[in-house]
């Protein structure tokens, strides 16, 4: 079965509810297990999204509530895809750590997902808060000849990781830093 990951805190601002509604409906079509990282996980939340879907979908759902990163590292070594629905988000980390990791990225345009994901390239982007969209870029995913594989082009994997690169962010927060330190006339001019 493909293995869907998701890791962030578990709630409405993160898209959880989108996440576990999507995979509800395409629950007959693909066959999938999903794993939740969460590092916050609203109870509540969780459990009126249970009353809303399926028990299927349950049986086929892992909740691991902070974990050691060692455990989270496996998790994205066995995933599929990493499906990322958020509605509130800058720069995501696990986005990054998947795109670097060669890891198919489903995401929401919310924040940095449209700088880390390359549209067929290593993974699909889709309106924030659209669960039709959300829905068929999963779909879209799971029939894609390397995503359902759990693999990306190799030309995007070494572009998000050059652009991602620990030397490349150096050098822009020292550009930045350097401009900061430089006073206020030099950043207005």
């Amino acid at each position: 079965p493909i293995q869907f990951l998701f890791i962030g805190s578990m709630g409405y601002r993160k898209g959880t509810d989108l996440l576990l509604l999507a995979l509800d409906r395409l629950r007959s079509e693909i066959d999938f297990r999903l794993t939740l990282i969460g590092f916050a996980a609203d109870t509540e939340f969780l459990a009126r999204l249970k009353s809303r879907t399926s028990a299927e979908l349950w049986e086929r759902v892992s909740i691991l509530r902070t974990p050691p990163t060692s455990e989270v590292i496996e998790h994205m070594g066995r995933a599929t895809m990493v499906l990322f629905p958020t509605r509130a988000d800058t720069g995501p980390v696990a986005v990054k750590e998947a795109v670097i990791a060669g890891v198919p990225v489903i995401g929401s345009v919310m924040g940095g997902i449209p700088d880390y994901v390359a549209p067929g390239r290593n993974g699909f982007i889709f309106p924030t808060g659209d669960l039709e969209a959300f829905t068929d870029a999963i779909r879209k995913a799971c029939s894609h000849p390397l995503f359902s594989r759990g693999l990306v082009d190799p030309a995007a994997l070494a572009d998000v990781r050059e652009r991602l690169s620990p030397r490349r962010m150096a050098d822009g927060f020292l550009r930045i830093y350097q401009g900061l330190a430089k006073g206020p006339a030099s950043r207005t001019s």
